[in-house]
């Protein structure tokens, strides 16, 4: 039956108005979307207390473990906060309150302003002049022609404990590994040992050395390695490196031309001819840094776990396949994810092909992918050019080393 021109307005104005409160509501849909993750952002543990006193020994990392899932989201809540202005000037005996302002969680900070930073009572180093004032006071009236100055009491106080560290590196520093990642030619072209002075076949701390090769311009003290390992890069393949196991440390003490004498200064295991020696490295991170995210997404492969085992978790050491040509800089964190889960999905609608290829039993058309889950936490303490070092603060699963590092 044809449409009349009267119900042909109605139909588009109803079409119409269902058009746009679709519109509406999707748009409205979309707005709480956004402001749902916004919001989750910083997200609270479940667990989280209303009120922390700090206590020696905490640090912000632990703090801030505390209340939120994500540590590294601290600045996100303290920042707002104009009583916290700096990590650096949390003191033991100060309470960190949690609190919300517009529906956003806040942390504040509270401290006994009637006693010196650190904990109420805490101990204060003074000095006075009672002796010198009185003895003033008593010579004074017998001298009139010498000038007397009055001192009343005075004490100096300071504080016995520090701001609290970000992160408590000497905690963790037992598991940071002492082995690093050279490349093969700069570990080939490296000064190697030749012997020793009493012609020792092995050599240990306090020997005197000779070695020889193409020596670093304004460097004394030498690492002292041997090499282990090779790592190759598990998504192209390319050799990353070679692993350059720490035997200990020397010092040159003279030199000529390409020969040098070094005397060894530490030894974890004794040293023999054919061991490579290359600039010391010292460790690039301070606890004074809170471990923050990259600034840009990272997806990078596990080349190895701890001493070459298929399996790691907390305080295991990782090489990944990426290092400072791809941004990465000592300090940054980032998640293990498990691999993405495959799907099936045999509800939703699928068009001829799909069920044609399912009938035949071939794959593909079915398949739902969904990312997989964030397992660990770590941090990079070595940064070489294509490699990095990565330690494992916190685990819920077993790393493998199928599953990647990318930014949280």
């Amino acid at each position: 039956m044809a449409m009349t021109f009267m119900n042909w307005l109605k139909f588009g104005r109803n079409a119409g108005s269902k058009l746009l409160v679709s519109g509406l509501i999707a748009a409205m849909l979309l707005l709480v979307a956004h402001a749902a993750e916004q919001q989750g952002l910083v997200s609270l543990r479940k667990d989280s207390p209303q009120s922390y006193t700090v206590k020696e020994g905490d640090t912000l990392w632990d703090i801030a473990s505390r209340f939120l899932d994500k540590p590294w989201l601290w600045p996100q809540v303290w920042q707002v906060n104009p009583q916290i202005q700096n990590p650096d000037l949390i003191y033991p005996g100060d309470r960190i309150s949690l609190s919300y302002q517009d529906g956003k969680p806040v942390l504040s900070l509270n401290r006994d302003t009637g006693v010196p930073q650190g904990i109420p009572g805490a101990a204060t180093i003074s000095a006075t002049s009672t002796s010198v004032a009185s003895n003033a006071a008593e010579v004074a009236p017998a001298i009139t022609d010498i000038r007397t100055e009055h001192r009343a009491p005075q004490i100096r106080s300071q504080s016995l404990l520090s701001p609290i560290p970000a992160i408590s590196l000497n905690k963790i520093f037992a598991f940071l590994s002492k082995n690093t990642v050279v490349d093969y030619e700069s570990f080939d072209k490296a000064p190697y040992l030749l012997g020793e002075q009493q012609d020792r076949r092995m050599f240990s701390a306090g020997n005197t050395v000779f070695a020889r090769g193409n020596w670093s311009a304004n460097v004394l003290t030498y690492d002292i390695v041997r090499e282990g390992r090779s790592f190759k890069d598990p998504d192209t393949k390319a050799l990353l490196g070679v692993e350059s196991i720490m035997i200990g440390t020397a010092t040159i003490t003279s030199f000529n031309g390409d020969r040098a004498v070094l005397k060894i200064d530490t030894s974890l295991q004794s040293a023999r001819e054919g061991d490579r020696l290359i600039p010391r490295q010292k460790l690039d991170l301070d606890d004074s840094y809170l471990p923050m995210p990259p600034a840009f997404e990272v997806d990078a492969a596990i080349a190895s776990i701890g001493d070459g085992r298929n399996l790691g978790g907390r305080y295991d050491t990782l090489v990944l396949n990426q290092g400072g040509k791809s941004g990465l800089k000592s300090g940054h964190v980032l998640a293990i994810q498990k691999p993405p889960v495959m799907v099936t999905d045999d509800i939703g609608k699928t068009g001829f092909f799909q069920n044609m290829r399912h009938l035949l039993g071939m794959k593909g058309g079915r398949k739902v992918e969904y990312p997989g889950e964030n397992v660990a936490t770590v941090l990079i303490y070595r940064v070489y050019d294509h490699a990095s070092l990565a330690l494992v603060l916190s685990s819920k699963q077993q790393i493998s080393l199928s599953d990647r590092a990318v930014t949280p």
